[in-house]
């Protein structure tokens, strides 16, 4: 292998963030209560990738597209919240420099807003880290589909080929398998080994830090 491009997740992977997942999902529920939209089959544990999936597949274009806007911008005050209290796991700016040192092209590709991904980057010391950024602002898909990862790779002038994702939950597994890239598994985050592993990603590591030694390994394979 040759690989010599990084698309790296956010949240879990190399930074610790609390955002209340539950709170959004139920906000957003009773939005759609309110406008006779939810039907059996939405809850608190769906994903909000899920809902907004299946709203979008069952209401008119203009009609998902002002409900997604208010839901965003509800979740995007949120994040600037969370963005001042996130904090970087031990290890992963070592581990991020490492990498650069070593002519790697990183991408950060994350489901939050650009307002609280650009206040972490900064509070964190990353931006310089990083050859491209994408937020949900800057793509209208979000993980897992392949439309952020394309967009990375194609902002840092990356082949896929060449290309590895980095993520801590099964949306950057399948966001990975949709562009066509292998994928690595970080069990830093809040998904358990077990759910990781369902989503059969090419490698699995304890976090970051190790995945220097697992792109020697590979680049080194013959």
């Amino acid at each position: 292998m040759n690989l010599n491009s990084i698309v790296m997740d956010m949240d879990g992977t190399i930074t610790r963030f609390n955002l209340d997942f539950r709170g959004a999902r139920r906000l957003l529920l009773q939005d759609l209560e309110e406008r006779g939209l939810r039907t059996p089959d939405m809850n608190e544990q769906t994903s909000i990738y899920v809902l907004l999936t299946r709203l979008k597949e069952n209401v008119e274009p203009n009609t998902f597209a002002t409900i997604r806007k208010r839901f965003y911008a509800y979740v995007g005050d949120m994040e600037v919240v969370a963005a001042q209290e996130a904090k970087l796991y031990p290890g992963a700016y070592e581990t991020l420099n490492q990498l650069r040192k070593a002519h790697f092209k990183i991408a950060l590709v994350t489901n939050n807003g650009r307002a609280g991904t650009e206040i972490t980057l900064t509070r964190l010391g990353l931006n310089a880290l990083f050859d491209a950024v994408v937020t949900r602002d800057d793509c209208e898909e979000v993980k897992p589909d392949a439309g952020p990862v394309r967009k990375a790779l194609g902002n840092m002038r990356a082949n896929p080929k060449d290309a590895i994702l980095v993520g801590d939950g099964p949306m950057d597994i399948m966001a990975a398998k949709a562009a066509g890239l292998p994928s690595v598994a970080v069990t830093s985050g809040p998904f358990s080994g077990e759910i990781l592993l369902q989503s059969e990603p090419d490698y699995v590591l304890g976090s970051i830090n190790d995945l220097p030694r697992l792109l020697e390994y590979l680049n080194n394979r013959t």
